[in-house]
């Protein structure tokens, strides 16, 4: 089986970030099961017409109502919700993808977002929020974070990029040498991620 090559628009956080946690992605009647808006796509051209129009009724788009209530892309939702068909769905997602490629500020807001399963530390800190994270980066030793950086990958990053959802921040802490490196990315993307909320 060949690895699906991904083009580079579709690279975006947007379309990458999946959502936490896995309860909360989109199943379609055959368990294929969708966690993000590029998965969504590639299931839409993929699966059997009946697969796909069992969601897609004159009751209820249900495709359209996880874009809106699980991703949080409300506009996207909108759009979603005027089709009825497999190929109105894709062009719907592409229109988006060329009007928002940048980070939206629901994303944003979603990593932000406190987590219903905290992390803990090996000297006995919980953290639920990525601002969290950074604040006790900040007050834990460096033998602390020397344990869980030596797990491959590290912990932290599992938790970062499983539990919160943000991948991107995620592959950086995995890339980190050192406790005040790990701090001062999670500092510099809190920042980002504050900002983007507020557009």
């Amino acid at each position: 089986m060949h690895d699906l090559i991904i083009p580079a628009r579709y690279l975006a956080p947007k379309w990458q970030a999946y959502v936490t946690p896995k309860s909360n992605n989109f199943i379609f009647t055959d368990g294929t099961a969708v966690s993000s808006l590029w998965s969504l796509k590639q299931a839409l051209l993929r699966l059997p017409e009946d697969i796909i129009m069992h969601h897609l009724t004159k009751e209820s788009n249900d495709i359209a109502n996880w874009v809106e209530h699980s991703v949080g892309d409300k506009e996207l939702a909108d759009e979603l919700k005027k089709y009825n068909h497999r190929w109105g769905l894709i062009v719907a997602l592409e229109r988006q993808l060329m009007r928002t490629l940048n980070l939206p500020h629901y994303l944003a807001k979603r990593w932000l977002q406190a987590s219903q399963n905290p992390f803990t530390f090996s000297s006995g800190e919980v953290v639920d929020s990525l601002s969290q994270l950074r604040d006790t980066l900040n007050a834990v030793s460096d033998d602390v974070i020397s344990f869980h950086r030596e797990r491959k990958p590290n912990d932290i990053s599992v938790w970062v990029s499983d539990i919160i959802g943000d991948y991107e921040l995620g592959d950086l802490l995995d890339e980190a040498s050192s406790r005040v490196q790990m701090h001062r990315f999670v500092a510099d993307h809190v920042e980002m991620l504050e900002e983007a909320a507020e557009e």
